[in-house]
């Protein structure tokens, strides 16, 4: 599932392609998504021009000139595609946007989403927060708001595991599966400890790691598994940086110890025994 990293990497790359272009055509070949796609979407964004994208959490929001915002999820495998030439269409490709730049160059930015988790909606811009996917969304993890203190009020007396309350997105908006492994691992953190239990020092370290892990990811595009790419068609190459997900029975990269693999709440998580402690 794209996570924030590489949410953050796609709107990177439409802000640099898309902006201030006007749509021209929409298209809905298949609006069966994780919520129906309603009809009154190509109305509505029909002759609009783009502004500035930016992200939520997991969300892309693509602003128009008409007080109306695109919110775009990517689910479990979704991805948007930029062509400018050469148009096809693949299988999974269920909405296209027909675009025109400044300099009258015809782009399609295309959804494409084999597992059809995703979801595209449109809402008005200045009530974005009271859209039913965003009301009760969490802290972005870059926000100057998001410290140690934040979480330990948030974990107070709460009796779950620490990988589970990561991937909250009441809690924390944008972290997923990959990399709650590696910003519990570089935190020497056991995913199964109790967050009611962390002390202060340790909820500093996993404020410090958060950040890291996710900058770091930003950096290289994203983490690449099997659908992932940005716009533009490239990889994420934060693969090969990785230091616990998806690495079970390799040795750690810095104990040399094997690493083992635990299911908590049907999600994979991966850890080193000896760094990580119990």
């Amino acid at each position: 599932m794209p996570e924030l990293p590489e949410v953050e990497s796609t709107k990177n790359v439409l802000l640099k392609i898309i902006k201030n272009t006007k749509i021209c055509k929409v298209e809905i070949f298949n609006n069966k998504l994780r919520w129906e796609i309603k009809d009154t979407v190509k109305k509505s964004l029909t002759k609009v021009v783009l502004k500035t994208p930016y992200r939520l959490g997991k969300y892309i929001l693509i602003p128009t000139n008409t007080n109306k915002t695109i919110l775009i999820h990517l689910g479990m495998s979704g991805s948007l595609k930029i062509q400018k030439e050469k148009l096809v269409l693949l299988k999974h490709d269920h909405v296209k946007f027909t675009l025109l730049s400044e300099k009258k160059e015809t782009i399609y930015l295309i959804y494409n989403d084999p597992r059809r988790f995703g979801f595209i909606d449109v809402t008005c811009s200045d009530e974005i927060k009271l859209h039913f996917l965003l009301r009760k969304i969490g802290i972005d993890p870059f926000n100057k708001e998001f410290n140690h203190l934040y979480l330990i009020d948030k974990f107070k007396n709460k009796n779950v595991t620490i990988k589970s309350a990561l991937m909250n997105q009441k809690v924390i908006a944008g972290i997923g599966n990959i990399y709650a492994n590696e910003i519990l691992f570089l935190a020497k953190v056991h995913p199964l400890k109790k967050v009611k239990l962390i002390d202060f020092q340790t909820m500093k370290r996993l404020v410090y790691y958060i950040k890291y892990v996710l900058k770091e990811a930003i950096k290289n595009g994203g983490t690449s598994l099997k659908d992932y790419k940005s716009p533009d068609g490239k990889l994420g190459y934060f693969k090969q940086k990785l230091f616990v997900y998806d690495r079970l029975g390799l040795n750690c990269l810095i104990c040399g110890s094997q690493i083992k693999m635990l299911v908590i709440n049907k999600r994979s998580s991966f850890i080193c025994e000896k760094c990580q402690g119990e």
